[in-house]
């Protein structure tokens, strides 16, 4: 199997997680943003990542390769959409995925929009061809440009979005309170796995599946926001995730 990724992508780190929850060994083919698009369209009209490229298949959308390996390769006592759950499981993913996720990826850009090209290009660029990395210093102030203009990446977005994650924060240390270990009870789901990648950005864990930057690296601005959402419940579930969970799996 293949994984067409951008590296830094959570929407991809869902992915990842998928295929080694489900003990799949894959190889990894990282392209940086807009470079991304020419490896993706040989397979997928869509142009965008992950895309899974499996014996017979191929299958876009982060959702949709976690689908995919749920129903054909892990065993069903550790499925990630149990039957009896599944309505309310895919419920809170899309949400996860649609709010969460869009708002997370939003702050990281606007965050770190004005740093230094070679301290985002040390971490977006992460195990993608040479070529690209070449010319990525040449190209980013216009892929700088395009990405915000795409991402609509302002200062008022950017406010409006932190209330919406602080809410779904919220919304999930609410359903933690009352000692479950997991969103759905017992079992991790994923509602816990989308969860955990879709808030990544926010939290900067360790264990994430490319090298991200640290806390002390990080803007001024971001490091006040990163502490404030690691102390609260749900930053402390999706820490406590990434180190137990994805240490368990050896990523």
């Amino acid at each position: 199997m293949r994984l067409i990724t951008i590296p830094m992508s959570h929407y991809c780190e869902k992915a990842r997680w998928g295929l080694a929850h489900a003990g799949l060994e894959y190889l990894e083919q990282p392209h940086l943003q807009v470079f991304h698009y020419l490896a993706v369209r040989r397979h997928a009209r869509g142009g965008k990542v992950p895309v899974l490229v499996a014996d017979t298949e191929v299958i876009e959308d982060s959702t949709a390769i976690l689908q995919f390996l749920d129903h054909h390769y892990v065993p069903e006592r550790r499925r990630l959409y149990p039957d009896a759950q599944r309505n309310e499981i895919e419920e809170l993913e899309e949400r996860f995925d649609t709010m969460l996720g869009v708002e997370t990826r939003r702050w990281v850009y606007f965050r770190w929009i004005d740093e230094p090209t070679r301290d985002v290009l040390r971490v977006a660029a992460q195990g993608t061809p040479w070529w690209e990395r070449l010319l990525a210093p040449l190209l980013f102030p216009l892929m700088r440009r395009f990405l915000a203009m795409r991402l609509r990446a302002t200062r008022q977005n950017v406010e409006a979005g932190l209330l919406i994650i602080s809410t779904i924060f919220d919304e999930v240390g609410a359903l933690l309170a009352d000692g479950r270990p997991y969103l759905m009870g017992a079992e991790f789901t994923a509602a816990d796995l989308t969860f955990a990648c879709m808030a990544a950005p926010v939290l900067l864990p360790p264990e994430y599946g490319v090298l991200l930057p640290t806390l002390e690296e990080a803007p001024i601005e971001a490091r006040i926001e990163v502490e404030r959402f690691r102390l609260h419940p749900a930053g402390q579930f999706v820490l406590r995730l990434y180190q137990q969970r994805r240490a368990e799996m050896g990523i």
